[in-house]
């Protein structure tokens, strides 16, 4: 009896003993979609109409390239109106100045009033901000110009055109979208139970499915901490090392053991 006792309790000791022991999980799996670093919506930001377009659908871009070129004739004319109206205002203030001077002189002299002077005084500041004025209008004539030249903010390649030379361009429309294929990315969306055993900075296996399977190393560079209040998924980025054919959306799979 003694025996059958001394059994049972090794028995139930040894449950409880198991029961205590971490469960090990199976690394958490996603699949997501390749993405490109940067991606930009190239606008028109004044009306004009298109009289070049130097880039088309695929083509690579580099920093600074002219892809849209807006007629910029009457925008030119309107600079040299504003260059002018300074130059005119620069006049009229040195020789305000020069008025003034003469008036200081006299009025050290006792030969002219308090009042002359105020008023001398007065037509300087008064030069002074026309020039100001004027300078400033200027400035915005030649930025109002530079936008008649879309550029690239960045190298990359042009993936969307929807602008054609003949066009008439209007503030805020979409010319052209460019994406920057330096670096890519393998973005996906996570369970809320697999987001404590992910943290930036760790390398996971993401497998292209369009590459034969190929398994490339990621190195986690993004969570976004706020999840899908729908499906209670959390967004992760990791960043793909260099591989030829790899383009901005290919499915994938992505296992993130540690």
């Amino acid at each position: 009896m003694t025996k059958f006792v001394a059994s049972g309790i090794l028995i139930v000791l040894c449950g409880i003993a198991a029961a205590q022991q971490p469960v090990e999980l199976p690394p958490p799996t996603s699949t997501g979609v390749v993405v490109p670093d940067r991606t930009v919506t190239l606008a028109a930001k004044i009306v004009g109409r298109v009289v070049a377009v130097n880039a088309d659908e695929g083509d690579q871009v580099e920093t600074g390239d002219v892809l849209v070129d807006i007629g910029d004739a009457e925008l030119r004319a309107d600079l040299s109106a504003a260059e002018a109206r300074l130059r005119m205002e620069e006049l009229n203030w040195a020789h305000q100045e020069k008025l003034a001077e003469r008036v200081r002189s006299l009025r050290e002299q006792a030969t002219v009033s308090a009042e002359n002077l105020d008023d001398a005084n007065f037509k300087v500041a008064a030069a002074e901000q026309a020039v100001a004025s004027a300078r400033a209008e200027v400035a915005r004539a030649r930025a109002t110009l530079d936008e008649t030249k879309i550029r690239a903010p960045f190298d990359g390649v042009i993936i969307r055109k929807d602008v054609e030379t003949g066009d008439v361009t209007s503030p805020g429309e979409p010319l052209l979208i460019l994406e920057d294929h330096t670096t890519l990315r393998f973005r996906t969306s996570v369970k809320e139970q697999d987001i404590p055993r992910i943290e930036k900075g760790q390398v996971i296996t993401v497998t292209i499915d369009a590459l034969n399977d190929l398994a490339l190393a990621a190195t986690i560079a993004r969570i976004i901490p706020s999840g899908n209040l729908s499906t209670h998924e959390f967004q992760v980025e990791a960043t793909l090392p260099a591989q030829d054919k790899l383009y901005p959306g290919m499915f994938g799979k992505a296992e993130f053991a540690r």
